[in-house]
């Protein structure tokens, strides 16, 4: 009843927006963005039954992001906890970790490793190599399979017959960091296009506001290329070829030790040194024609290998020196269909993945973090058909069904001391079904899905022998079921020459997650955990973008977000399951901006403030993550954002701005760093 009459109230205030924005809809309709994760084929956002979002190139650069993760921070609804200065994870509508899917090219980067809560994973990625980020909001295991529960994000890579040949150079003053990039794409022939570039990165110490000053032990070096060809097959078909790499090397995790600046009572951690090393490679190779006679219409096969290498390095208070790592190699092989027919637009295909995991330890000698000697391996069929019922409603509805086993030859029994091996598997079936209501083409639609989600145990979960969050250490538990998800949403979206809106509200029902449980012992002064599906709650929030052209080249941007959510968990090593707060549940934030761009001239300038509550909402967790979280919660805060742009020539441009203007000392919630301070960046691009 809580979930309906929440529902009810919100569908009140959809109907009152369409209501008072009677003007809206007589405006001319405006160029809608286009988007392939929602469906995995190309579909007007606008026609779509679920909240997505787009970051595009031009975004990429101009607001100068560090990272993939912080690409995604200004998405209504998304916050970015950054663990370490060289790490981040967004949580997206309660979600992080393992409970988001990150692909490249429609290709998992996820992997049978990643870990619960903040990881650092999606910060191996080269924003500077990418065409665009979509992402599409809650509950894809339909289209999906597994961790795609809070968002789906495709991190989509350029098209060699794109001609962009460019050097690029970023410094940031509070970061003391520089960037620089170099990369060429074009057409050698009629058939045949080459892209690739190098990236590099160095960051020092960590400026932060005028009472923190500054974080030492923050900085870290990273380089990364990739390389991409295509060619073009008689018939209609293309061949791609694709190979990427990034390395970060000696990434401190400063929060932990005795490098740490205190903060609102914020806690020192306690290790002398604890620094991460890490690699991702993927290589694919894609064939595909999108002209094909016959049932099959449009058909896209995917050969693909990933590597992940991690290794962390870590001095204690007393001295010791422990390393601790894995490999992951992943062989993937994914292959999509599209037909016309008579029930409507029909995409299916077939997803194989198979991981192989090593890893390692100084101080064990059976496993690193998660279990050596192991494998991990996914079927899944799919199939989604798309309907337009008449000219005004359209359906979408998708069905998958999975299998998953895992096999770990090496896996220590936290109670022996011994050996042992852990092989389970698991199947699940889930489906989704939306509805887009077009109340005035291409301007006004609402739209509302019902969507299921899983997320099968992976070997993090099975088989994990390593620290989990402040002063807790996690140990292996087998025999894990699947986590269960149900998202009901419902939203507007009002388009014109003038105003962009988009509204949702949703709530998700969640079952059987995996949580951490006490087990009553201690390793090495830490309070032993293990793994049950005992977290049974919910999630539910409103989001707000909104974007009004004022005339004369202004413009005016805001988003704002609100989350709610509870989850059955263990607060004390007690068996006793109590109600709380999700794990760092986002603060009520938002953000309002003034553009100025005139469409005349070589230049465009912007001021924004972006704010966030203070969230004092704490779980048990939160509360003893002590080196992250200050006892009475985090403050909010606003600060203030200020760039702009200069095109000199066709081919050079600058773009400048200062972040935190004002100089205030703030974290994201969470995070194990501030943020810098006074932040100067100076971005420049030239085309070669």
């Amino acid at each position: 009843m809580r979930a309906i009459r929440w529902y009810a109230v919100w569908l009140g205030r959809l109907a009152t927006a369409l209501l008072v924005v009677p003007e809206l809809r007589a405006q001319a309709s405006a160029v809608d963005e286009v988007v392939v994760v929602a469906t995995r084929e190309p579909a007007s956002a606008l026609q779509l039954p679920f909240t997505t979002h787009v970051v595009d190139r031009e975004a990429l650069i101009e607001t100068q992001y560090r990272t993939l993760p912080q690409a995604l921070r200004d998405i209504p609804g998304v916050m970015v906890q950054e663990t370490a200065f060289g790490q981040g994870s967004p949580y997206v509508r309660g979600m992080t970790g393992f409970r988001n899917l990150l692909l490249i090219d429609g290709i998992r980067v996820n992997n049978s490793v990643f870990r619960d809560g903040p990881n650092q994973y999606w910060a191996t990625i080269d924003t500077l190599s990418l065409d665009r980020i979509e992402m599409v909001k809650g509950p894809t295991s339909a289209l999906y399979g597994s961790d795609a529960v809070g968002a789906t994000v495709n991190a989509l890579t350029a098209d060699p017959f794109v001609s962009r040949s460019e050097a690029l150079v970023r410094a940031a003053s509070a970061e003391h960091s520089l960037t620089g990039r170099i990369a060429m794409a074009g057409a050698l022939s009629d058939r045949l296009a080459l892209a690739g570039g190098v990236t590099g990165r160095n960051f020092g110490d960590l400026e932060g506001g005028s009472s923190v000053g500054t974080q030492r032990g923050i900085g870290y070096d990273e380089h990364a290329f990739d390389l991409k060809s295509a060619l073009r097959l008689d018939g209609g078909w293309r061949l791609e070829a694709f190979a990427s790499e990034l390395r970060q090397n000696n990434v401190p995790r400063t929060h932990t030790t005795l490098a740490a600046v205190p903060w609102h009572g914020v806690g020192i951690g306690s290790d002398r040194r604890r620094e991460l090393d890490q690699l991702r490679r993927l290589a694919y190779l894609r064939v595909g024609n999108s002209k094909l006679d016959g049932w099959v219409d449009r058909a896209v096969v995917t050969v693909s290998y990933g590597r992940s290498e991690e290794t962390r390095d870590r001095i204690r208070s007393s001295g010791a020196r422990e390393a601790q790592g894995f490999d992951v190699d992943t062989v993937g092989l994914l292959a999509q269909f599209h037909s016309q027919s008579s029930v409507g637009s029909l995409t299916y295909g077939v997803d194989f993945y198979h991981d192989a995991v090593d890893s390692f330890s100084s101080r064990n000698p059976v496993q690193g973090p998660v279990a050596d000697d192991a494998d991990y391996r996914s079927v899944d069929v799919y199939v989604q058909d798309r309907v337009q019922v008449n000219d005004s409603v359209g359906l979408v509805a998708g069905l998958r069904r999975t299998w998953i086993d895992a096999d770990a030859d090496r896996v220590l029994d936290p109670v022996t001391g011994g050996t042992i091996a852990i092989s389970d598997s698991w199947a699940a079936t889930v489906g989704s079904l939306g509805v887009n209501w077009a109340l005035q083409p291409e301007r006004v639609s609402l739209f509302a899905n019902l969507s299921q989600g899983f997320r099968a145990p992976n070997l993090s979960d099975l088989t994990r022998f390593d620290t989990a969050r402040s002063n807790e250490f996690e140990v292996p538990a087998p025999g894990l079921d699947p986590e269960r998800f149900l998202t009901a949403e419902m939203g507007v979206r009002l388009r014109s020459e003038q105003f962009r809106v988009e509204l949702a509200v949703f709530h998700t029902d969640l079952d059987d997650l995996i949580q951490r449980v006490p087990t009553g012992r201690t390793i090495d002064g830490a309070f032993e955990v293990s793994k049950a599906n005992v977290g049974d709650g919910w999630v539910q929030g409103v989001e707000l973008s909104w974007n009004a052209s004022l005339g004369n080249g202004l413009s005016l941007f805001a988003r704002a977000a609100w989350l709610d959510g509870e989850l059955g968990t263990f607060p004390t090593s007690e068996p006793v399951v109590a109600d709380e707060p999700i794990d760092r549940l986002m603060p009520l934030n938002g953000s309002l901006g003034l553009r100025w761009s005139p469409g005349d001239r070589p230049l465009w300038l912007e001021t924004e403030v972006v704010t966030a509550a203070r969230q004092d909402r704490l779980s048990t967790r939160d509360q003893q993550d002590t080196t992250r979280i200050p006892p009475t919660g985090t403050p909010g805060y606003a600060v203030l954002n200020l760039r702009g742009g200069y095109r000199l020539s066709a081919r050079l441009r600058v773009i400048a701005g200062v972040e935190n203007l004002a100089d205030r000392d703030y974290r994201v919630h969470g995070s194990g760093t501030n943020m810098p301070g006074r932040n100067f960046i100076v971005t420049v691009q030239a085309g070669l």
